[in-house]
């Protein structure tokens, strides 16, 4: 039978569990993305020196024949600050984002009817959130990645401090000169992300219902709803990305996205905008998949299970049309 009442309560949310959502979201990005440091370097550096790795496993073995297995650790500091910023942000911006915009924005039956799109936006709007911490430390794990010799020793705050100091009238907003292609890029990255695993996820329990009963069928779940929207995700943004590392190699900062991604395609082809995408997919996939596990499971800790994070929507039938 129809009803125009939910079927199930829908739990408010204090600032305490966004506390708890951010807490969950910051341990879980901080370790999925320090365990991928070096896939991460490898990527970073396919993008910044095409043409001179043949693939994942050969750009591992050179930056180690060459430079040492340290190597594969450049820009652990920023990795990490950064990464426990953005799961700190961009996880409870996205929950409080969904809520707001189906609940006092839209009406029920609107957004019932749009939920892939409140999705996207909300994705967006705290992807956008998140990128305001991020875009300083991705700068400076680009140049201790892409320029070792330079900033290996300085650490994450001598890196910034030399980066700020390369132009006297923008001063530390130096740092922010890949906001609009980082920006571009989370927001895309972000919004496929969210969208891909909560419809991935809910394919896979449509097909076996019987994975919800069990904590470690819903986690594996997860795992490969993560994964799968990691990999989607990074296929869509991956322009956005090469023209970032691009900019953010430029010690003249002087380049913005479309400068910069004009450049590489006169130097490249429209083919340089994806350079590192195949160690892209594989790095994405992997951090995404670990990504929405952990959060899971320490959200789970916390007590949060994932119906306290489902909407109950009432609609109204006219049963009279």
């Amino acid at each position: 039978p129809l009803s125009s009442k939910p079927l199930l309560r829908e739990r408010s949310l204090s600032l305490d569990i966004y506390a708890l959502l951010g807490i969950s979201g910051g341990l879980g990005c901080t370790l999925t993305h320090t365990l991928v440091i070096p896939l991460d370097v490898v990527k970073t550096r396919m993008q910044t020196n095409p043409g001179e790795y043949n693939g994942v496993f050969d750009g591992a073995a050179t930056i180690t024949r060459e430079e040492g297995i340290g190597a594969l650790l450049l820009g652990t500091q920023a990795t990490i600050v950064g990464y426990l910023w953005y799961g700190i942000s961009v996880y409870p911006s996205y929950a409080f984002f969904k809520r707001f915009i189906a609940s006092s924005l839209l009406s029920p039956a609107f957004a019932v009817a749009h939920a892939n799109d409140v999705a996207l936006v909300a994705g967006a709007l705290a992807s956008v959130i998140a990128s305001l911490g991020l875009t300083p430390l991705e700068a400076c794990r680009i140049r201790a990645v892409a320029q070792p010799e330079l900033y290996r020793d300085a650490g994450l705050i001598g890196t910034s401090q030399i980066i700020a100091s390369e132009n006297d009238e923008l001063g530390w907003k130096k740092l922010y000169a890949g906001l609009p292609s980082l920006m571009i890029r989370q927001v895309i990255f972000g919004s496929i992300k969210f969208l891909a695993f909560e419809r991935a996820s809910e394919a896979i329990f449509s097909i076996h219902p019987e994975f919800r009963e069990a904590t470690v069928t819903a986690l594996g779940v997860s795992l490969v709803a993560g994964g799968i929207s990691g990999a989607l995700s990074s296929v869509v943004s991956q322009p956005a990305d090469s023209v970032l590392t691009y900019v953010a190699k430029d010690s003249g900062g002087n380049l913005g996205v479309f400068d910069g991604a004009s450049k590489m395609i006169r130097e490249g082809g429209v083919k340089s905008l994806f350079n590192g995408l195949g160690s892209r997919c594989v790095w994405a996939g992997c951090i995404i998949a670990g990504q929405f596990l952990l959060y899971d499971v320490f959200r789970a800790a916390f007590g949060i299970t994932g119906e306290d994070l489902n909407q109950a929507l009432t609609l109204t039938l006219d049963l009279n049309k």
